[in-house]
């Protein structure tokens, strides 16, 4: 049989493929979705999808794929699975792009990673003899496992959350608002693909794992998201919904400019795209404003709970935090807690914060 080499992104997605994270797709997408999905979020079957599930095939190896119904695919010379083809076609990475990410700017980070993926594609239904596993085992919580956890804890309403960072205190008040009107939270940090200078999987589930262990009162569930981040904000938060309404969850927080990226989406721009298509999608989208620090109030606030002005403010800045622990200087505790800090600062001197 004919091998195909996946890469280490495609094989998290065939995986997820597999374990119906993606449901209810079953396969790399053929053209008829790939078209649909890159137009209107839809399948060619008329299913809300906002981003494309596809699998490159070598140029130079298109004539022989076209000739195969089944092919085996290996990841690092190991079989790992094996696709029913249902067809290979040929994308627009620079014109499907400004669809799917609202630009075909290449200093978009999603964008320059299309760009620089085989324009031939290959879609079908794929079987996996061999799942991926990341280096967090006892967080690789499957649908069907999340779900059976869930219902061993009795919880009905389930919230969860999205994120690519280790936790500072404005995530904290999100996880707990949610958590005060929810049996319990799904806290499920992405885990695969990212840019340059974040953060690795390492300090992200190292730090919520303290947390959880130490500040959350046995209401909270942590798993990973094993897919690469695309950055495509708007669609991506319905995207991310789509796979926590998979996992069983029934709420799903869209916050600040969730899954943006530099300037490209507006503040709020994700949420509105979400709770617009929220039956669609079948799960509540909480959209809850930016927390960020008041000095007056002495707590973390947001600006529908706190009316002070700029000069009691102090924004809790992601970057400003990767700056701070990358120099190992611990951050203001009145936004990211010590027990954290002091975690990711012993990254720092170890070189394995950040993703190069």
């Amino acid at each position: 049989m004919t091998t195909l080499s996946i890469d280490h992104d495609a094989y998290l997605e065939a995986t997820n493929l597999s374990h119906g994270v993606f449901h209810p797709l079953e396969g790399f997408m053929a053209e008829a979705d790939y078209r649909g999905v890159v137009k209107d979020m839809h399948t060619g079957s008329g299913v809300l999808w906002p981003l494309p599930i596809t699998l490159d095939v070598p140029k130079g190896r298109v004539s022989e794929m076209e000739n195969r119904d089944r092919i085996t695919l290996s990841f690092q010379n190991e079989a790992v699975g094996e696709l029913t083809q249902s067809g290979i076609f040929e994308v627009n990475a620079k014109a499907d792009a400004a669809n799917v990410f609202g630009t075909n700017n290449p200093a978009h980070p999603g964008v320059n990673r299309e760009l620089h993926r085989s324009r031939h594609r290959i879609g079908g239904r794929v079987v996996l003899t061999k799942p991926y596993h990341s280096k967090f085992p006892q967080w690789d919580l499957t649908p069907s496992q999340t779900k059976t956890l869930f219902a061993q804890k009795g919880w009905h309403k389930i919230a969860s959350f999205q994120t690519r960072n280790p936790p500072h205190l404005a995530h904290e008040y999100l996880q707990r608002v949610a958590m005060e009107i929810s049996d319990g939270i799904l806290i499920q940090p992405l885990i695969g693909w990212k840019k340059r200078g974040d953060f690795t999987p390492q300090a992200i589930m190292g730090a919520y794992e303290i947390m959880i262990r130490d500040f959350y009162p046995g209401h909270a569930v942590l798993a990973t998201l094993r897919t690469p981040m695309r950055y495509a904000g708007p669609r991506e938060a319905v995207f991310h919904a789509i796979l926590r309404r998979n996992h069983g969850c029934t709420a799903f927080i869209v916050g600040r400019d969730h899954a943006g990226v530099g300037t490209f989406y507006g503040k709020y721009e994700a949420q509105e795209l979400a709770q617009s298509l929220a039956k669609e999608i079948g799960i509540e989208i909480l959209t809850l404003a930016g927390p960020r620090y008041c000095s007056r109030c002495e707590c973390i606030s947001t600006e529908r709970t706190c009316g002070h002005g700029l000069e009691s403010i102090i924004d809790i800045s992601g970057t400003e935090m990767r700056r701070l622990l990358s120099l190992r200087t611990t951050p203001d505790p009145r936004l990211m807690r010590k027990e954290i800090s002091s975690y990711l600062i012993d990254l720092s001197s170890k070189g394995r914060l950040f993703c190069e």
